[in-house]
């Protein structure tokens, strides 16, 4: 059905990397032939289309392991594009800022440095749906006298683990990440001082930290 809806148009299909090989073979004879067959039997209908396909899985692997038919996958592999996960993007900040606006309108609001630094050093299974529905959380949570979202504005699931992946070795940023982070320390302190209107406690409210340690960080970034 999906198939003849496609007709004249484009067929999406996403995690094809899953589809059970019985489908791959009826996947395989309708891109041959350009014909579907209705359930029930019945004459042929053609179809012409244009597909494209998902998958967050290595098809060469699967073909391999013999769970992706070959002849399947040369048959659709005319031009492959690689979307780089959520940690691997050079825009993950920009990209954050965009979600933090889409769910709180007009709010201005920032993640605390160190919790943009594990979210920057993340896995995100989830990828971006993970990422926007995090965010969306957290907005939704955070009162209105704050303006950066902390680990105790997200889910409890989802602190944890961003602590407990924290923690892993292999956490370890290049120059580059770190002059970006301290760049991004900087931002949302100043950011935080303005709103207070000057006034260093209100600032340390709204960042969810102690004055103290709100002093420290500025001593710290040359402030």
């Amino acid at each position: 059905m999906r198939i003849r809806e496609a007709h004249g148009g484009t067929l999406f299909l996403d995690e094809i990397g899953d589809m059970p090989q019985n489908l791959q073979v009826r996947l395989l004879r309708v891109l041959q032939e350009r014909k579907v067959t209705p359930l029930g039997g019945g004459r042929q209908i053609e179809v012409d289309f244009v597909l494209l396909c998902a998958t967050h899985r290595d098809l060469k692997s699967e073909v391999e392991a013999g769970r992706f038919r070959m002849d399947l996958y040369y048959r659709i592999n005319s031009l492959t594009l690689h979307l780089p996960s959520l940690h691997e993007r050079e825009d993950f900040t920009a990209l954050v800022a965009q979600l933090l606006e889409q769910a709180a309108p007009g709010r201005e609001l920032v993640l605390q440095p160190e919790l943009m630094q594990a979210f920057r050093g993340y896995h995100w299974p989830g990828n971006l749906r993970q990422l926007a529905n995090a965010i969306q959380t957290a907005c939704a949570l955070l009162p209105d006298e704050r303006d950066a979202i902390g680990f105790g504005d997200l889910s409890e699931d989802l602190a944890e683990e961003l602590r407990r992946y924290g923690d892993a070795p292999h956490l370890s940023h290049t120059p580059a990440q770190t002059d970006n982070l301290r760049l991004l320390t900087d931002s949302a302190i100043e950011h935080a001082i303005r709103a207070a209107g000057g006034n260093m406690s209100d600032a340390a409210r709204r960042l969810g930290i102690s004055r103290n340690t709100l002093y420290r960080k500025r001593r710290g970034h040359g402030a």
